[in-house]
């Protein structure tokens, strides 16, 4: 015997599947961008590491370039 789900219980199970459909899309999203946030991390850690060889010019050098001036 087949048995009716009322229009309540069908939405309910409409919107849980597209919730899941929608959270692995982003999940896989985030997956695809894990490589790109590591190498901005790697690049942000190489420039501090330069940052702290610079003179006391270049140093201002570099704050005046980061203003704007």
């Amino acid at each position: 015997m087949k048995s009716l789900r009322s229009p309540k219980v069908r939405q309910m199970l409409a919107l849980r599947g597209r919730a899941a459909t929608l959270r692995a899309e982003y999940e896989a999203a985030l997956a695809c961008l894990e490589p790109t946030r590591h190498r901005a991390a790697q690049l942000l850690q190489q420039a501090r590491a330069l940052k702290g060889t610079l003179s006391d010019c270049e140093l201002a050098e570099l704050r005046r370039a980061w203003s704007g001036v």
